[in-house]
């Protein structure tokens, strides 16, 4: 097994993807913007949905893993076990009371791989762990503003998100929502534990240092050369994060240069819990070797940053004037095809596809051949027009957790392009 991805548009070659997940079992009208989802998900749709993305990538050549099935493997060795059950305690101690956490990591650690990775992704409330013990702490049982001892993961799905290859390392995420503070422990004990992965000495460029605090989230990193990627800085990636992943893939790996886009995550509405633009890929993905998916309506809300070696140790940040006149000039380009979000269609258009149907997120198969959600129509013939080949995907239930088909897919091996 090879780990390389030095490029956003390079013939995809492995990849880890994430059905839904019993979580999503869990999504009531009631609580659906706490779990993280626009709208309660059908959950055999969601997974027939899925069922039939792993197989378009399968046919197009690339090895698919199934993270569930990569972490029954890891659990079955008790010194990663007790490793995930840990971390996933970590996530919850704030929330709880001690005894109440060591009573739960009882119940952990007597289940099976199988049992287990089922509780992770469902998650447990009180009164499930009432029934399987009496010693609960009492301060828990009487705190009736939060119901879970253990958070369901119900954004599994989006597997992009908390681990991101980069080149020859990886970065791990530090997730700023509670429903989705447990996967980079399940995929970090994936990297390190599995007999797939254990044996490579993958670099980590963020997540494994006990300085790494601050958020940082998948969605946002975008490699797009050897020498080049491009990083969101909102609330899911910190700046100090970014300073340190740009710090340790200059000295350590082949990057030289990073752009930094600083943007905010506009909403529609009070009811809106997801917003228009989570994350860089939710408004800006390469698709060809000088070809970008654009949403071009939140333009005016980025500042865009370079970021270079300074002296000695340090730095070099400079603001840009113009985002695709600094891609331009960072990945050495003539020029430029900018294709937009809606295409040629009305602003209402635009972004009733970028919100309803995830629109500026593609994941790119192979250079000018995208995959995307198939009720974008208007953004769909504005990439055919262009010269993309698309490959419509079924997602009307995926989509309603706010993310795409780039979402959904973790590359480990890309060509370079």
């Amino acid at each position: 097994m090879r780990i390389s991805v030095n490029s956003e548009i390079g013939k995809l070659r492995a990849v880890i993807m994430q059905p839904p997940g019993r979580g999503i079992e869990r999504c009531t009208p009631l609580n659906v913007g706490e779990l993280a989802w626009d709208y309660v998900p059908s959950v055999h749709k969601a997974a027939e949905e899925h069922r039939k993305w792993v197989a378009i990538v399968r046919e197009f050549g690339a090895k698919v893993y199934l993270l569930e099935d990569l972490l029954r493997d890891v659990l079955a060795l008790p010194a990663a076990k007790a490793e995930v059950v840990d971390s996933v305690l970590d996530t919850e101690r704030s929330h709880l009371a001690e005894q109440t956490v060591e009573i739960l990591r009882e119940h952990l650690a007597g289940l099976s791989p199988k049992e287990l990775v089922d509780r992770l992704f469902l998650g447990m409330t009180k009164d499930e762990l009432l029934d399987v013990s009496d010693e609960m702490s009492l301060r828990d049982l009487v705190d009736v503003s939060n119901q879970w001892c253990l958070f369901p993961m119900t954004n599994v799905l989006y597997s992009r998100d908390p681990a991101a290859v980069l080149g020859e390392g990886i970065v791990f995420g530090k997730m700023f929502n509670r429903d989705r503070m447990k996967e980079p422990a399940c995929v970090r004990a994936v990297f390190r534990h599995h007999p797939e992965f254990a044996g490579l000495d993958i670099p980590a460029w963020y997540g494994e240092d006990l300085g790494d605090l601050t958020p940082a989230e998948g969605g946002n990193v975008h490699c797009y050369s050897r020498n080049v990627f491009i990083i969101g800085v909102n609330e899911r990636t910190h700046p100090d994060s970014i300073e340190k992943i740009a710090r340790r893939t200059m000295e350590q790996g082949d990057i030289t240069d990073v752009l930094a886009l600083r943007f905010d995550n506009p909403r529609i509405g009070p009811a809106d819990s997801i917003g228009l633009s989570v994350h860089v890929d939710m408004f800006l993905n390469m698709i060809d070797h000088d070809a970008f998916l654009f949403f071009p309506y939140i333009e005016k809300r980025l500042t865009v940053l370079h970021i270079a070696r300074g002296r000695g140790d340090r730095l070099s940040i400079r603001r840009e004037d113009s985002l695709f006149g600094a891609i331009k000039r960072v990945m050495k380009l003539d020029s430029v095809r900018i294709i937009n979000v809606g295409g040629e269609e009305s602003e209402t258009v635009a972004f009733t596809e970028q919100r309803s149907g995830s629109g500026g997120n593609t994941v790119t198969l192979e250079p000018g051949c995208v995959c995307i959600s198939d009720r974008n129509t208007a953004t769909i013939r504005a990439l055919e027009k262009g010269g993309i080949k698309v490959i419509p995907l079924i997602a009307d239930e995926m989509v309603k957790g706010g993310g795409g088909p780039r979402c959904t897919t973790m590359p480990l091996w890309r060509d370079d392009a």
